[in-house]
């Protein structure tokens, strides 16, 4: 009897331990989304595809996103592409 009530317990704390893994493993990307949004960084207000078609546009490797521009560099210049809407 004892030995069946150890064995229960020790499946019993198996699991728990599986399960907080997968129930952590699964919230984990949640979490870091949460943690970027509220960091407060105002570069990020262009989409990944926005940003991959002005670099395409422009045939530019870099892109300097400030919280109101996008800029190229050309010529050893930063060049304005992009403004940002705030209407």
């Amino acid at each position: 009897m004892k030995k069946t009530r150890k064995t229960l317990s020790y499946i019993f704390y198996l699991a728990l331990s599986f399960g907080v893994v997968v129930v952590a493993s699964m919230g984990y990307e949640q979490v870091m989304t949460a943690r970027l949004e509220a960091s407060g960084d105002m570069s990020t207000w262009l989409s990944k595809q926005q940003i991959k078609e002005l670099m395409r546009f422009h045939g530019a490797d870099v892109l300097k996103v400030t919280q109101d521009e996008v800029f190229i560099s050309r010529d050893s210049k930063w060049v304005s592409v992009m403004k940002r809407d705030r209407g």
